[in-house]
C-alpha cells in the first residue's frame, strides 16, 4: 500500500466482526458474542430484529457488506425462508461472506438439528478457509471468541509485517563513458593511424575530422573536433 492510499483509522472505525445466527435460539450467546468482541476493542455488527426504516433483508445484508470479519452461530434452527426467498437469511448471509475470514461456532449436542442446517453446516465443513469449533455454553464460546479473534488478527499482522528481503549487494559495473560504434569503420586504416600519432606526439593539437554519414551512420554528415595541430579530411 503506497502512501497515497494508505488509510487512518478513528475510533469509530474500529475492525467490525459480524454476527450470524438465529435470533431467539441463541440469545445468550449472540450476547455472550458481543461482549467478545468488544472486551478486543472491536465493533461487533449484529442485526435485530424491530422497527427499521429499511426492510430486514437490505439491513441485514448492509452490515454484513461494512464487516470485516464473518462469525456464524449455528444450533439447531436453520432459519424462516422470505417470500421471495429460496433459502434462509441464515444461509444467505454466508454466501455473502466473500473473500473474509469465517470462524464458525457450533453449539453442541443438538440431537433434533434441522435436515437444512445440516446441509448448510457439510457444505461450511468443505470450506477449507473456514474455522469450524464447537462449544456447549455461553461461556466457553465468550473464551473461543476471544481467543481466535486474538489469533487471527495477530496472524494478519505478522503476514502484513514481514521484513522485506534485504537486496543482494551487486557487484559494481565498470563505467563506460564510451558508446559502441552502430559499425565497424572501414577503409580508414591510414587516417586512424595518422590520429592516432597526432594525439601521442603532437605538443598542441587541434584535430578536426569531417565528413559524409553513410547509410548507418547520421545522415547529413558529421563533424567531431578532438585536440591536435593539424587537421585531416576523412
Amino acid at each position: 500500500m503506497t502512501n497515497s492510499t494508505r488509510l487512518i483509522r478513528t475510533p469509530d472505525q474500529r475492525l467490525r466482526v459480524f454476527v450470524s445466527s438465529t435470533l431467539q435460539e441463541l440469545a445468550d450467546e449472540r450476547q455472550a458474542a458481543r461482549k467478545a468482541i468488544e472486551r478486543l476493542r472491536l465493533a461487533p455488527m449484529l442485526f435485530e430484529q424491530g422497527a427499521r426504516p429499511h426492510p430486514p433483508q437490505d439491513l441485514d445484508r448492509a452490515y454484513l457488506d461494512q464487516s470485516h470479519i464473518f462469525i456464524g452461530l449455528y444450533w439447531k434452527k436453520y432459519g424462516g425462508v422470505a417470500p421471495d426467498m429460496t433459502i434462509s437469511g441464515l444461509e444467505d448471509e454466508y454466501n455473502l461472506v466473500g473473500d473474509r475470514p469465517k470462524l464458525i461456532y457450533l453449539k453442541s449436542p443438538a440431537p433434533d438439528r434441522e435436515p437444512r442446517l445440516t446441509e448448510l453446516l457439510d457444505r461450511i465443513r468443505r470450506d477449507d478457509r473456514v474455522s469450524y469449533k464447537s462449544f456447549t455454553t455461553a461461556q466457553e464460546l465468550r473464551d473461543l471468541i476471544e481467543n481466535d479473534l486474538a489469533m487471527l488478527l495477530s496472524e494478519s499482522f505478522e503476514v502484513g509485517a514481514q521484513p522485506s528481503k534485504s537486496p543482494t549487494a551487486s557487484t559494481p559495473q565498470p563505467l563506460n563513458t564510451l558508446p559502441t560504434p552502430p559499425t565497424r569503420l572501414l577503409g580508414r586504416d591510414a587516417e586512424l593511424v595518422a590520429v592516432g600519432d597526432w594525439l601521442r606526439h603532437a605538443d598542441d593539437n587541434l584535430i578536426t575530422l569531417t565528413g559524409s554519414g553513410g547509410p548507418s551512420q547520421l545522415r547529413g554528415g558529421y563533424t567531431c573536433t578532438v585536440r591536435a595541430r593539424n587537421a585531416v579530411q576523412m
